[in-house]
């Protein structure tokens, strides 16, 4: 007889499902405390110059490929329009070297994440035919990440549970009503358009959250990056070569190999977030 083998990662995440399934009364007023004492966020000055953080990426969960299929690793390759197959590891690593700044005693401030927290996409379904990360507008749009321990980002992916129903309600009270420059106006406005309304209505204290640090280098890199990506669309429009490398190895590549008119219109799209 095998002994089944029970992970460490997974017990908060039944806990609280038998919680709500038993407690339902007690367990709602436990998603803000969690969002509060465990959630980060990128700061309102990120989302005002950078509303989406990588406009070039979008999320593809088969890219990684299967070995027992015999479907090689593909990540970093364009798809047919051009955008980066990511599984979401770019995502993540956005925000790996800033620090976290929290309210008064805060045990995340003043350290940096661990390798124990996913960034998550607060809304998945959204008012399109497909999951909000497979949009490249919404897949690195700022009020839709945040970042999370594993077993808490398990629960925000139950779709319409109290956690997620939270997230988005914090998420709303931090950046609806922050001011973007006026020349991206239009692809804010598109992408909150696509979100649908939480159920729930919070008062949000932005001194209870837990933000990122952000520095010159990582506004440097966003931009540089976009530029890159723009400079070799520019490029292989005028029908040359692209001389370096863009993000990576397989995107410069893949990326000559996209359809030309496809490459013009990511190219467009690209120069909506151009300052």
């Amino acid at each position: 007889m095998s002994i089944k083998v029970v992970h460490g990662d997974d017990l908060l995440y039944r806990f609280f499902l038998d919680l709500l399934k038993s407690e339902p009364e007690l367990f709602a007023v436990v998603p803000q405390l969690l969002v509060e004492s465990m959630a980060i966020w990128l700061p309102v000055d990120v989302y005002r110059q950078w509303p989406v953080l990588m406009p070039w990426v979008v999320r593809d969960p088969h890219c990684r490929g299967n070995k027992k299929k015999h479907i090689p690793d593909q990540w970093a390759s364009p798809n047919k329009d051009g955008y980066l197959r990511d599984d979401n590891s770019l995502v993540k690593s956005l925000t790996r070297s800033l620090a976290v700044r929290g309210p008064k005693g805060s045990h995340l401030s003043g350290s940096r994440m661990g390798s124990e927290f996913v960034a998550s996409h607060i809304w998945r379904k959204v008012d399109a035919d497909c999951l909000a990360s497979r949009i490249p507008l919404l897949n690195t749009f700022v009020p839709n990440l945040v970042w999370l321990p594993s077993q808490i980002a398990k629960l925000s992916d139950r779709e319409g549970g109290m956690v997620q129903q939270t997230l988005q309600a914090v998420s709303r009270g931090i950046y609806s009503s922050a001011q973007v420059d006026s020349s991206l106006h239009p692809m804010v406005a598109g992408a909150w358009s696509l979100l649908p309304e939480p159920a729930v209505t919070l008062e949000v204290d932005l001194r209870k959250l837990n933000w990122f640090v952000t520095t010159d280098r990582f506004f440097a890199t966003r931009k540089a990056r976009l530029s890159s990506v723009i400079e070799a669309l520019h490029t292989l429009a005028a029908g040359e070569l692209l001389a370096r490398k863009v993000i990576a190895t397989r995107y410069t590549e893949g990326l000559p190999l996209v359809d030309a008119d496809r490459r013009e219109r990511l190219l467009r799209f690209l120069l909506g977030f151009v300052p």
